[in-house]
């Protein structure tokens, strides 16, 4: 070992001073001095240094081979140690039966629905034989679909306990233990070198970030396994660079892994994305066009928020820019590649890996401008939807395609716009950078042209069958897709004929999944712009009231609000009662009243005409009209609301005193008020025809019920000679002129002076 040690250090001397071909010499000769010495990570670094000089140096490569081969992840005789002293890699251990494998881990299912898993279990079932069976049942390709979802069960389990209040901390959840365990069996696997083993390997680490991101990502960028797997990636057969580039694309979405990739998988992902196997070929283009597409979901899941390392995502930008460049890659033909593979009814096993491309590719506007220009790919993709082998993981890339093709620019607040402003300040420097929300591609113009597209293409129909399969995630994003296509008041009528409804209900009702209050508000579109009564039946206006209501309550979605408020008005004005009956056994006056007290004017004054509708309703009118101190308050706030700057809101206020006035307890608490007849009075002189009409009637009634003193309040306030004017006004509107003549011959019979 002295003498090898010596000579390592003769020939590190002799590199210090030599140049060319000599250092390339010496860079080989020291790699197989480190190779003898078992220092397999230094003999490997040397190997690179060689291959970066001259990619095609035929001993680096065989070199290289056997450095991987002596010891990927554990030597030999470690491995053998560990097989004598622990049962614990994927093959060992098996029950006799595969059906006896699933049962055991059944079993334990079982058994934790008894007993709460604790920490304590998570170690000892992570320590156990059954935990590698969970792991093989999971990545291997042969297990039946009843064992490998057993298997994911209790993956989920342990990847995901329940918290737990008051925890101790030996009841910490044990994520070092179990990361060390996962990677173990994982290190063993490809340690046989056996092409199967590699492939289930790949394959567990891909069920392991499907199951639980956090923890497939700490396994994917522990120690020097991108480095590693990258250095064989070129000698391994094709099937097992498929599940490689399968593991590199599903790491992509992770910001550490990203890193990864950037700094060690990219020359080979532009290589085979450019020319390689058309299975291979495919899936490094998804990579790559995930990768490109990183920094736009970024920005989309963070709004308008600070954004976090930003710095580093424009480098990263930079240097996939560059190797793609490099390569000669273009995003336009990358996204056609996969559109070729969507239109071909031959490429059946790529159409997955496509639709998931394409739903990262067209977080970008040009993308989504290709996609629904595009002749035939969203009608494609309602044919893929409507397959009945369509998998959940494909439905739901085709939703979100037909979400991002739809998608409109986030409506910013002033502080949102403010915190915008600031940081473009900032980044002055970087003014060549175009800003995506200030692209035209976004402009509500052309969103509303590509939600045209889409919908003559069949694009309501693909939704369904996402509604259909009952997935949360499914009919989370059919959800918001939705409410995209439904934007547009032109679109309605369309979609209305498509049969929209139907599944907008389903949506808006359900409340296991993250978008009822999006397909609320879809509906609350289709409702104020159409015809309650033609558009939907009986049944589903009364389905629709209890996802509004709860649209009402959402104070963080003001329009959502605003829009929930006029769909219950539109409701609650047809001539049936039961809709009006549904609102009032909800405590919906109640949601309705506190919004009436809000600063938005455009919730009060839908807030304002909801009310007035209800109070149409015999129980709601029945109840206001009873003599109380709230009620007392209520008629207060009308009035006063009756006078507000907002018309409408005026309009809606004084025609609910208007109605409830028909009664006589109501017109004496509206006496009652602070300066009634002076607010009465001036009311009459409103400049809207409407709020004039409305308030002349409440004077009638004031005077009809004899109220004690009113006669003397509206005389002394000058209301009747106010009458004499509207009358003689012939630019006055008929309606306000008749209804001030009734009033006026109402005071007549009561005694009052009418001015000439």
């Amino acid at each position: 070992m002295t003498s090898l040690e010596e000579q390592v250090a003769k020939v590190t001397q002799d590199l210090a001073s030599s140049q060319g071909d000599d250092q390339v010499d010496l860079l080989m000769k020291r790699a197989g001095l480190f190779q003898q010495l078992g220092r397999v990570r230094e003999a490997r670094d040397d190997v690179q240094q060689v291959l970066k000089r001259d990619a095609e140096h035929a001993g680096a490569k065989a070199l290289l081979v056997s450095l991987v081969a002596d010891a990927s992840y554990t030597s030999k005789s470690s491995k053998k140690s560990d097989e004598s002293s622990n049962k614990t890699t994927m093959d060992e251990e098996k029950p006799k039966a595969e059906s006896d494998r699933a049962t055991a881990l059944r079993e334990r299912l079982a058994q934790w629905q008894k007993e709460p898993l604790t920490s304590a279990s998570i170690r000892a079932f992570v320590r156990s034989s059954e935990f590698p069976l969970a792991l093989e049942l999971a990545g291997h390709p042969d297990s039946a679909q009843q064992e490998r979802a057993v298997a994911y069960m209790v993956l989920t389990a342990v990847f995901h306990p329940p918290k737990q209040e008051n925890t101790k901390t030996e009841d910490v959840y044990p994520l070092t233990l179990v990361m060390e365990q996962c990677a173990r069996c994982f290190g063993q696997c490809l340690g046989t070198g056996k092409n199967k083993d590699k492939q289930l390997a790949y394959r567990t680490l891909n069920a392991v970030f499907q199951i639980n991101a956090t923890l497939g990502a700490a396994l994917f960028c522990q120690d020097e396994l991108v480095a590693d797997m990258m250095d064989v990636v070129e000698f391994e057969i094709q099937a097992v660079q498929e599940e490689i580039l399968q593991v590199i694309a599903v790491a992509a979405t992770d910001a550490s892994c990203r890193k990864k990739i950037m700094q060690f998988c990219l020359p080979w992902l532009t290589k085979t994305a450019k020319a390689a196997d058309p299975a291979l070929k495919t899936l490094a283009t998804i990579t790559l066009t995930k990768l490109q597409a990183q920094p736009a979901s970024q920005k989309q899941q963070q709004g308008q928020g600070q954004a976090q390392g930003q710095g580093q995502e424009e480098d990263d930008v930079d240097v996939l820019a560059d190797a793609m460049a490099r390569a000669k890659l273009h995003q336009d033909d990358m996204v056609e590649q996969l559109i070729g593979h969507i239109l071909s009814d031959d490429d059946k096993a790529m159409h997955q890996h496509a639709v998931e491309g394409l739903a990262y590719a067209s977080l970008t506007p040009q993308v989504r401008v290709t996609l629904a220009s595009h002749a035939s790919f969203v009608k494609h993709l309602t044919k893929l939807s409507l397959q009945a082998d369509a998998s959940n993981a494909l439905l739901y890339g085709i939703g979100t395609i037909i979400a991002h093709i739809t998608m409109y620019k986030p409506r910013l607040s002033e502080q949102q716009k403010q915190m915008q402003r600031l940081r473009q300040l900032a980044n002055a420097k970087n003014k060549q950078k175009t800003d995506e929300n200030d692209d035209m591609l976004l402009s509500d113009e052309a969103v509303e042209a590509r939600i045209g597209q889409v919908i003559d293409q069949g694009a309501a129909l693909a939704l369904m069958t996402l509604v259909k399969s009952k997935s949360r995630n499914n009919c989370t994003v059919a959800s918001q897709a939705y409410l995209n296509l439904v934007t547009p008041q032109a679109t309605r009528g369309k979609l209305l004929q498509q049969g929209i409804v139907k599944p907008l209900v389903i949506l808006s009702v359900a409340q296991d999944h993250d978008g009822h209050a999006k397909a609320a508000q879809a509906l609350a579109r289709l409702a104020i712009t159409t015809d309650p009564r033609l558009a939907f039946q009986p049944q589903q206006q009364l389905d629709m009231v209890r996802p509004f209501l709860d649209l009402c309550k959402d104070d963080d979605q003001p329009l959502g609000q605003f829009e929930a408020l006029m769909a219950l008005t539109n409701l609650a004005s047809m001539e049936q009662d039961h809709v009006r009956h549904k609102i009032d056994d909800l405590d919906g006056l109640t949601l309705f009243e506190t919004l009436q007290l809000g600063n938005n004017t455009m919730i009060q004054r839908a807030a304002s005409e909801m009310i007035c509708n209800m109070t149409m309703f015999p129980p709601v009118f029945d109840r206001y009209a009873q003599p109380s101190k709230a009620n007392a308050q209520r008629i207060r706030l009308w009035l006063l609301l009756s006078d507000h700057d907002d018309m409408p809101t005026r309009r809606a206020a004084s025609g609910t005193l208007a109605i409830l006035s028909q009664d006589p307890d109501v017109a004496k608490m509206i006496c009652e008020v602070d300066r009634a007849y002076e607010r009465l009075a001036h009311l009459v002189a409103d400049d809207s025809p409407e709020v004039q009409h409305r308030v002349i009637e409440i004077i009638r009634q004031i005077i009809n019920h004899n109220i004690q003193g009113a006669m003397d309040g509206l005389v002394h306030e000058n209301v009747p000679q106010a009458l004499v004017a509207i009358v003689k006004d012939q630019a006055a509107s008929q309606v306000v002129r008749s209804s001030a003549m009734e009033t006026l011959k109402t005071l007549g019979k009561h005694g009052a002076k009418i001015p000439a």
